[in-house]
């Protein structure tokens, strides 16, 4: 097997550990911000061996990132627990359209219709799972897990603008502490909303599955791959995900997503798809640049 072939299983892999998020959150009987909490904190520990203290450095950047990861990591958790799996996992993928449109509006790109209809079908979609009746009818609790999703799509995207700035950091190591720092955090303000007393026993196994796989290995073998695939190609592979993610809650805990949710979907995933294919040729020598960059990185680490 060659190394693009061994990238893609690398990411394949990742990416389906990481689908299984949503059907383990709804499968824990325990507050959203418990969830959170303990899957950070454990997969801080799986970083732990592979994080480089004297690199850490903070900065705007980095401070930007770690609050949007962390508003990212909880509104996720909690949305998926106020609606359905597929909402919550396809509107955070809307990061494309507000990304964009702050890139517009700060006159860093221009309106170009290859760019634009990408975005305005991925808008469609968000509208199209807003007019769900299930809305209309007033379920509270659907609607603020919705938005809630939706909010987390706009953290998304704030989150991969701060990951596009330099850092004295690898990406392990990024990540790894700021997983610490938003357990730490979450603890400080949080500690009345986090209690695992009295859940069943198999959930302490769920909570572990989530911290360890779903956030920890996953993101070290998406790592692994990324450095031996282009950027367009890891992109599509990790379309997988918002598919994965819902197909596995289906099967396993019979949550079945309506009809508007699923329009939606469909519009949301090929808006992000057509935001990919014409900056394929960008986006691989992009990555080019960045696996000879992180190549000789690793040199000095």
């Amino acid at each position: 097997m060659n190394s693009k072939n061994r990238g893609a299983c690398f990411i394949l892999l990742a990416v389906t550990l990481m689908s299984t998020g949503g059907l383990l959150i709804k499968s824990i009987e325990a507050s959203a911000i418990s969830i959170a909490f303990a899957r950070s904190l454990i997969a801080g520990c799986v970083f732990l061996p592979f994080i480089k203290w004297k690199k850490i450095k903070f900065s705007k950047n980095y401070i930007g990132l770690i609050i949007s990861y962390t508003y990212l990591t909880i509104s996720f958790v909690i949305a998926t627990k106020l609606t359905t799996a597929a909402n919550a996992i396809i509107l955070q993928c809307t990061a494309p359209l507000w990304l964009y449109m702050a890139y517009l509006i700060g006159g860093k790109k221009k309106l170009v219709a290859r760019e634009f209809i990408p975005r305005v079908t991925i808008l469609a979609g968000i509208i199209i799972i807003f007019c769900d009746p299930l809305n209309a009818s007033g379920n509270v609790a659907a609607i603020a897990g919705n938005l809630l999703a939706l909010s987390a799509g706009i953290a998304y995207a704030l989150e991969q603008y701060f990951m596009e700035k330099k850092y004295p950091m690898d990406d392990i190591t990024i990540i790894g502490f700021i997983n610490f720092i938003m357990a730490g955090v979450m603890l400080l303000f949080m500690h009345s909303q986090i209690a695992f007393s009295g859940i069943p026993a198999v959930n302490w196994l769920y909570l572990i599955l989530l911290g360890v796989f779903q956030i920890g290995i996953s993101y070290l073998f998406f790592l692994k791959g990324v450095r031996l695939v282009s950027a367009f190609e890891a992109s599509i592979l990790s379309l997988l995900e918002p598919i994965l993610n819902p197909v596995f809650v289906f099967f396993f805990v019979g949550e079945v997503p309506s009809f508007y949710t699923m329009c939606g979907f469909a519009a949301i995933l090929c808006g992000i798809i057509l935001t990919l294919i014409p900056n394929k040729k960008a986006a691989s020598a992009t990555q080019l640049g960045e696996n000879i960059e992180m190549k000789s990185e690793r040199k000095n680490y």
